[in-house]
């Protein structure tokens, strides 16, 4: 395969990528919209496109499979890019799942929800209620869209000091995830629950929901801060995050 031909064929691999990481973003907005709002409909949109992502990422690898297939012998960016865009793929493809497991359980949540809130005083005589749990996970949704954006113009311009830093910033949702887990155990604790659930049947049933929206916010940092990697050992050839990059040299001819 001629030089052009790769160069022409590795743009279009990007283009790819970068679609996908936006059908990806914009499931994740969706659904953050409808956790906030609770509106079902665009929950139902988050699931439904969850195959067009699926079907992008697998397009994806047969792309980079089969440019590893023609193009041989391969070697320094431009093979360290073709096997890291099939873990780039799967990770933004798991991202999706996230954002569909997300709309799946405010569904799950739309026939639970009640007029009344429950609330309880902690240990340090602070108030936790669904509404300020409510509003620390959408900080924690908000957090892990703003990685995900970031991973994608890190991406796109191959900017290994963004990467880093986006993947120092996933302690940040680490410390969110944390406070919102901290609040629905407290909410779910036996001597709170029992009062709670006298006054609501499904106050329970909520937080769990809640809790496991909250991971799966997690989970896509985790997925963000996996593509930083694969960003700078396609520009560095190493995966040390840690590493300085001021550096940093243009490593597209080497081994």
């Amino acid at each position: 395969m001629a030089r052009t031909i790769l160069d022409k064929e590795l743009k279009q691999l990007d283009e790819q990528i970068v679609r996908l990481s936006t059908l990806v973003d914009d499931a994740l907005g969706k659904a953050l919209q409808s956790l906030e709002t609770g509106d079902i409909a665009l929950a139902g949109m988050v699931i439904e496109g969850d195959a067009i992502i699926d079907s992008l990422r697998v397009a994806i690898e047969e792309h980079a499979i089969r440019l590893l297939t023609l193009q041989q012998p391969l070697a320094g960016r431009d093979l360290r890019y073709l096997t890291s865009a099939l873990s780039i793929a799967g990770d933004l493809e798991r991202t999706g799942d996230g954002a569909a497991g997300i709309a799946q359980n405010i569904l799950r949540m739309a026939p639970l929800r009640s007029p009344q809130k429950m609330s309880l005083a902690d240990g340090s005589h602070e108030t936790i209620t669904e509404a300020s749990i409510m509003r620390n996970l959408l900080d924690l949704g908000k957090e892990a869209r703003r990685l995900l954006q970031g991973t994608t113009r890190a991406f796109v311009n191959r900017d290994v000091n963004a990467a880093r830093y986006i993947s120092e910033e996933d302690d940040v949702v680490d410390v969110r995830y944390h406070l919102v887990r901290h609040d629905l155990m407290a909410m779910m604790a036996g001597a709170r629950a029992i009062p709670a659930l006298q006054n609501d049947e499904m106050v329970l049933q909520r937080a769990t929901y809640l809790l496991w929206i909250a991971h799966k916010l997690e989970r896509i940092a985790d997925h963000s801060a996996n593509v930083c990697e694969r960003i700078v050992f396609i520009v560095e050839g190493d995966t040390d995050l840690k590493r300085s990059s001021s550096h940093q040299v243009d490593t597209s001819t080497q081994p």
